[in-house]
């Protein structure tokens, strides 16, 4: 029989343990090993926002993101639906990003949620390799020590934006400046997987582009290649999987953009599909309200909350799958299998036109005008490289988009 003070030692024990974990900033979204679902957020809207004809669709609810019940309401869609965290696109100090970073984060502290960061070296705030470790040391020492800051494997997670900007040797330096013992984890973005050598995990933007790849192919292909990087390195690096409801973003590049339809939902469950069975750790949307570029989950008028339904669907499909079972290659066939009759060729559907641009011309001119990024498709051996700029009215501390 259980005596008095033997419960009251357990009880204390449990209780210890408890205040640990909390010392430690362990959380529900940060256990070690779980599937997490992310989902990429920008800050930046005001009223002007929804009534410049810049954007293909309007939120149920327009909004100014700077407005704490704003994002109080878009954290309970996000959890409602699934979502581990909203990885905010961050351009460092001195605009309205930081600010509505420390709100989200304390709104997010208050309802159990958790936040991480894009850093975007696009930003026209940050301007060389000082100003980016710098703010990188800022992130580091002050958002990632709030207690809603996403954690994996005990660790506060950082995405980069638009590495290929600097080379594998500039970001070596630029992580020994600002993380020297490697106590983040860094997830970089893009199509080169030589920037593991410095980063932590691996994950494409967009899957969305205008050469019309399927997502299964490119996520199927992008698994495969980074747990063969793993094999050959003995590493370890992390393969996170995007997903997105469709793309258009026709009205902010007028002439240059391109839409991907949302075909009723079914292109979002396919990328889905694709993303479950790519098997990655961690599946990211782009985007949660990514409104000009047409690839948003929030409530619309168009959609109503269908995005977030899909979400919370697959969302729990991809934390139960079973990735064991779907790595076991079928068994092969007993006899050879019958000779296909031949189909008639289909009749060849032109592909949309973009400029073609080498690498190297890519790479100096990415950022020559403010804000300028990139849209990278991959037909196997060749880089199609379609270059964008957004146009801002101003680069003060509001941070107005012309969208």
């Amino acid at each position: 029989m259980v005596s008095r003070w033997q419960r009251i030692l357990v009880a204390a024990g449990l209780a210890g343990l408890l205040f640990i974990s909390v010392l430690r900033g362990i959380g529900p979204a940060e256990a070690e090993g779980q599937r997490l679902v992310l989902a990429f957020y920008y800050a930046w809207y005001d009223q002007k926002t929804w009534s410049s004809g810049k954007v293909p669709d309007v939120p149920q609810s327009p909004y100014v993101s700077a407005n704490r019940d704003v994002m109080a309401r878009q954290i309970d869609q996000a959890k409602g639906a699934g979502i581990d965290a909203l990885v905010l696109n961050w351009w460092g100090r001195g605009n309205q990003t930081e600010k509505n970073l420390r709100t989200l984060l304390d709104v997010a502290g208050e309802k159990g949620f958790r936040v991480a960061v894009d850093f975007d070296i696009n930003s026209p705030f940050m301007g060389g390799m000082n100003s980016y470790a710098e703010n990188l040391r800022h992130l580091h020492n002050v958002h990632a020590a709030h207690s809603a800051y996403l954690r994996a494997q005990g660790r506060p997670v950082v995405f980069f934006y638009n590495v290929s900007r600097l080379s594998v040797a500039s970001w070596r330096k630029l992580r020994d400046q600002a993380d020297p013992d490697r106590q983040a984890l860094w997830i970089a973005e893009g199509t080169d997987l030589r920037y593991q050598a410095v980063f932590d995990g691996h994950h494409l933007y967009s899957v969305t582009w205008p050469n019309r790849i399927p997502p299964a192919k490119t996520l199927s292909a992008w698994g495969q290649r980074v747990r063969k990087y793993n094999a050959q390195n003995g590493t370890a690096k992390l393969w996170v999987a995007t997903v997105m409801p469709g793309y258009d973003d026709r009205k902010v590049r007028p002439g240059s953009g391109f839409a991907q339809s949302r075909n009723g939902g079914d292109y979002y469950r396919q990328a889905w599909q694709a993303a479950i069975a790519s098997r990655p750790q961690w599946v990211i949307i782009n985007s949660f309200n990514e409104w000009p570029e047409g690839s948003y989950i929030e409530p619309s008028q168009a959609y109503g909350g269908l995005y977030l339904n899909i979400t919370r669907d697959w969302s729990a499909r991809f934390k139960q799958a079973d990735f064991a079972a779907a790595a076991v290659p079928p068994p092969a066939p007993t006899a050879p299998p019958p000779t296909p009759t031949p189909l008639p060729s289909p009749t060849p559907v032109p592909t949309p036109a973009v400029r073609i641009v080498p690498y190297e011309e890519a790479a100096t001119r990415i950022y020559l005008d403010q804000g300028c990024g990139y849209v990278v498709s991959d037909t196997g051996a060749e880089l199609v490289w379609h270059l964008f700029c957004p146009v801002y009215s101003s680069l003060d501390d509001q941070m107005q988009l012309v969208y």
